[in-house]
């Protein structure tokens, strides 16, 4: 699914409409007011002749002319969630306390600012076991509020500070005590200079208010949590000595044979992915090092870039990602279809 989501401001509250179209005759349009579930929607049928895209951009360009419009990030107040967890080494989603955080808080979080049209993802950084995730919002206090109720009722707590102002709440890294003060002054001048270019990136480089968001299957994968994804963690540990940290070929950590390739084409990335689909026992899932634990689809295996491991649920095979850009296979038979794939091209196999 494809949407375009524009703001106005309106007796100082902002309002939204959000324009949704995937490879269906009909448009969807939704208005409201920010913080608030849609007051109304509407359906269009779009025409044979016309994409649903440009059907899309159609449609956003007479909100445009209503004023509607994507408003600088800077002109808006911005929510910081300042979570303090247990320290922790290594890929956030290899913490035992990642699912519990993510599935009560941060899921829950994203959904509810996502429906109501009231938060937009700023950037998010962790460190010495501060975690903060940042938003660009519309209606400060009904995010509070939203935040709020949904850190209530989370099932395992963490500590929490919500900040709302002009400006993202800052957290200076520690510094070791035993870095001279000349360095450490340098570090402070650094630190405080990449922050204020991530800062106004979002006003250097705007971006075409009409340029569609896609939105995967119209809603987010499906997390997988509690006993479930501590089953799964398991086996892939036991078999495939895999636990959300670096695999081959960044380590020599695999059990078996591995083949890996530094990129590949789109076409050799649809013939493995058609191969899987053919030996696929779903579900099919992906461990993301960053994210999670997830149900994908075949389609979505050399989607994005991350580093993680796809696999399913027979544990036969596995596709590893790393952060290097390189894509690591191992399996018996997935290791020989690749072989076999590359068989005019043995030079791209196993080569940095």
């Amino acid at each position: 699914m494809q949407r375009i989501i524009l703001y106005k401001q309106i007796d100082h509250r902002w309002h939204y409409v959000r324009l949704m179209a995937a490879a269906t005759p009909d448009l969807c349009i939704e208005t409201g007011c920010c913080g608030h579930m849609p007051e109304r929607t509407d359906i269009k049928e779009i025409p044979a002749n016309v994409d649903h895209i440009a059907a899309l951009r159609q449609e956003g360009e007479l909100w445009l002319e209503e004023g509607y419009t994507k408003p600088q990030p800077n002109s808006l107040q911005v929510m910081t969630l300042h979570f303090q967890m247990r320290r922790w080494t290594g890929y956030a989603a290899g913490a035992p306390w990642y699912d519990d955080w993510t599935s009560g808080y941060l899921d829950p979080i994203h959904q509810v600012l996502d429906e109501t049209c009231n938060g937009i993802p700023r950037s998010d950084e962790r460190f010495s076991g501060n975690y903060l995730h940042y938003y660009t919002i519309f209606n400060s206090d009904l995010a509070k509020e939203a935040v709020e109720k949904i850190a209530a009722a989370a099932p395992v707590k963490f500590l929490l500070d919500i900040h709302i102002a002009s400006r993202e709440k800052q957290v200076q890294i520690p510094i070791d005590p035993n870095v001279p003060e000349y360095l450490r002054s340098l570090f402070r001048v650094v630190e405080k200079s990449a922050r204020t270019i991530a800062r106004e990136l979002p006003v250097l480089f705007p971006t075409d208010p009409l340029q569609p968001e896609f939105v995967p299957n119209g809603t987010a994968n499906r997390r997988i949590i509690g006993e479930a994804a501590a089953q799964l963690r398991s086996t892939l540990k036991e078999k495939w000595n895999f636990d959300s940290n670096f695999w081959d070929p960044l380590t020599q950590a695999a059990p078996s044979e591995v083949v890996f390739l530094n990129g590949m084409t789109e076409d050799k990335k649809l013939a493995i992915a058609e191969l899987l689909k053919q030996k696929l026992q779903e579900p099919l899932y992906l461990l993301d090092c960053e994210t999670g634990l997830f149900e994908i689809d075949t389609d979505q295996i050399f989607e994005g870039s991350h580093e993680g491991m796809v696999f399913d649920a027979s544990f036969e095979w596995v596709v590893y990602f790393s952060h290097h850009y390189t894509i690591s296979f191992s399996g018996d038979w997935l290791v020989s279809a690749v072989k076999d794939l590359y068989l005019n091209q043995p030079e791209l196999m196993n080569a940095w």
